[in-house]
């Protein structure tokens, strides 16, 4: 659990550093998605799909299950992995979601996730996926995610239709990866009054495609290739900086996403717990007349009336430790 203290909050500030922002590229097949996601800083290719054959020098890993992606998420926790990759690549994110689902079926003994009781299925699906991607960024990687495009019908609040383009990914994992990703653009080929064709990231939305950045001055499209993207965003910020305030804005490498909660260890908190009791036992009087029923509401707080703290689980980790925060106060 992360050290709490509002005080010495500073001023969030932009980074002008892609690799420390999050990307979905969706669109049409053979539209750039891959080889431009590869051109990313020192990439690693989690090829869920096999798609990487013409990609010169692009590094793969390819992945067949979700326990393959596990484990990679193992090993990018070593240091000699952040050596190596700065941004990793998850193509298709599709592939990705469903091989999670298969993963939570297995683990819960079924053949289907609606098969598993009480409608948890989609929920435990949808935490699992969500909490691995996240722990991507959370370790300081960038991450570029890969899908493909779908002309959908849906219905507007008066219940007439309308088509729009968005990504093949299942609506739920769709709703996970917009919620994550900085920058969601739409890949497609364009064919020019002169007859040639380009292939176009469109970042902004509209009526017709999903799509959309968390920078106000993004381009509505630029022509895709990785240099158009980096100055696009560059100048974006730029933009925004001149708005801002420069000094809100910097050229390190910022991470909102860290992960900036510290390791709660059971065993030294219930050891640390146990010496506050002893040290408060030492003035008889006034453990039972002063500390003994405030420990006990402290206690009974965040573990429910009557409970004793010796009766917890290692689950129950961060109410051990907002009980020894507690006693600390006391």
């Amino acid at each position: 659990m992360a050290d709490i203290d509002i005080f010495s909050i500073e001023p969030h500030k932009v980074s002008r550093d892609m690799r420390g922002y999050s990307v979905l590229f969706y669109g049409e097949p053979k539209s750039g998605k891959t080889t431009i996601a590869s051109k990313f800083p020192r990439a690693l290719l989690l090829a869920f799909e096999k798609g990487y054959n013409a990609l010169a020098g692009v590094k793969p890993q390819p992945i067949n299950s979700w326990g393959e992606f596990l484990k990679v998420l193992k090993q990018l926790k070593d240091p000699k992995a952040k050596e190596i990759y700065e941004t990793i690549i998850v193509d298709t994110a599709d592939i990705a979601y469903n091989y999670c689902e298969k993963y939570v079926c297995s683990n819960n003994g079924v053949d289907s996730v609606g098969d598993i009781p009480y409608g948890k299925g989609y929920s435990l699906v949808g935490s699992e996926f969500d909490e691995k991607l996240r722990s991507i960024v959370q370790m300081g990687y960038g991450i570029v995610l890969i899908s493909h495009a779908t002309d959908k019908t849906f219905k507007d609040v008066n219940g007439n239709e309308y088509n729009k383009i968005v990504p093949t990914l299942d609506k739920r994992a769709n709703n996970i990866v917009a919620r994550m990703t900085d920058i969601i653009g739409y890949s497609r080929a364009v064919t020019e009054n002169d007859g040639v064709n380009k292939t176009y990231l469109f970042i902004r939305g509209t009526e017709r495609f999903e799509a959309g950045s968390r920078f106000k001055y993004t381009p509505d499209y630029i022509e895709f290739n990785y240099k158009n993207l980096v100055n696009a965003i560059g100048d974006a910020i730029e933009k925004q900086a001149e708005e801002d305030g420069a000094d809100l804005f910097t050229d390190e490498r910022e991470n909102a996403y860290a992960d900036t909660s510290s390791h709660l260890d059971f065993d030294e908190l219930m050891t640390e717990f146990n010496e506050m009791i002893q040290k408060f036992a030492e003035d008889e009087e006034k453990m039972s007349t002063y500390y003994a029923p405030r420990i006990t509401q402290i206690v009974d707080n965040y573990l429910g009336k009557g409970k004793k703290v010796n009766e917890i689980n290692r689950d129950q980790v961060e109410q051990l430790s907002l009980i020894v925060d507690d006693l600390k106060t006391l």
